[in-house]
């Protein structure tokens, strides 16, 4: 090692041979600095003192955490971001054309809050079936299920002995001498009738009928359920066709109507619609007297 003195201050010149390299170019990264190995980085940090941010006095304790630059930071960018964002809201205000027209403007209005709030919708006057067959060329169309419905209608009548489809349930009070009798009361065991045909209306036969086999093809308890299920399935069609025919009737009033208002249109004394249309009501109209000579 050679010693060299330069002023008052003394250098040491280090051979390369040392740290095991002899004439080989320390590498250089882009920025023409040479990189620092990583033990020598941590060591250089021996001793190093330790930055503390400045906490919040006791005496404003009250006042939460002390705000640090971070919390400045997003602070800031928030209020900037609203800043810009009121400026361009003057601006688009300058800018806007005092006759242009939004549908919005008449579809909302603006509430004691001063906030915009949505007008609510007037209730819609046709269902999905009904959209579907608004034309007046499926008058006849619809005319002929709405008569394919009635008939199998009453052909389900018939094969059910169906009296009146709106009769409430029936029911059969039993009055019983105690409370613990009513509350340990078996309707099974009363009526002496298997469970699966207790809420019948007709045909309940009895348990000890059922083991004498005396019902014609019900052999079993099994046939007895499968016969109900079926009945219950044919009242199940029932009801959806009465529902269906229901609406089909709604639909040619409506058509009707349509059509008795188109055929009007060239005539001086036009028909005043006196109450809206519903899901299953058609609109009402008021045809002025016109004198037939």
């Amino acid at each position: 090692m050679e010693l060299s003195r330069v002023g008052h201050q003394e250098l040491s010149v280090v051979p390369d041979c040392i740290f095991g390299q002899t004439n080989v170019d320390h590498p250089v990264n882009d920025s023409g600095f040479t990189p620092i190995m990583s033990s020598l980085k941590r060591s250089s940090k021996v001793g190093q003192r330790i930055h503390r941010e400045r906490p919040q006095p006791e005496s404003r304790a009250q006042f939460g955490l002390l705000e640090k630059k971070k919390d400045y930071v997003q602070r800031a960018r928030d209020y900037n971001f609203k800043k810009a964002k009121l400026q361009r809201l003057r601006q688009k205000a300058l800018n806007r054309n005092p006759d242009e027209f939004h549908f919005h403007m008449i579809r909302s209005h603006i509430g004691d809050d001063g906030v915009h709030h949505e007008n609510t919708p007037e209730p819609d006057e046709d269902t999905l079936v009904q959209k579907k067959l608004k034309n007046l060329e499926d008058l006849k169309y619809v005319k002929h299920r709405l008569n394919v419905e009635n008939q199998k209608i009453e052909k389900l009548k018939a094969t059910l002995h169906f009296a009146d489809t709106t009769v409430a349930k029936n029911t059969h009070t039993i009055f019983v001498d105690t409370e613990e009798e009513a509350k340990n009361f078996d309707p099974v065991r009363y009526f002496n009738t298997p469970k699966e045909v207790l809420d019948r209306r007709y045909n309940r036969p009895r348990i000890s009928t059922l083991q004498s086999s005396t019902i014609i093809n019900a052999k079993r308890k099994s046939d007895v359920k499968e016969a109900d299920h079926e009945r219950r399935k044919m009242y199940s069609e029932l009801l959806k066709r009465l529902q269906r025919a229901k609406e089909l009737k709604v639909v040619v009033e409506k058509l009707e109507v349509k059509r008795n208002v188109v055929e009007s249109k060239g005539k001086e004394l036009r028909p005043k619609k006196v109450a809206k249309g519903q899901l299953m009501k058609p609109p009402v109209y008021k045809w002025i007297y016109e004198r037939k000579k």
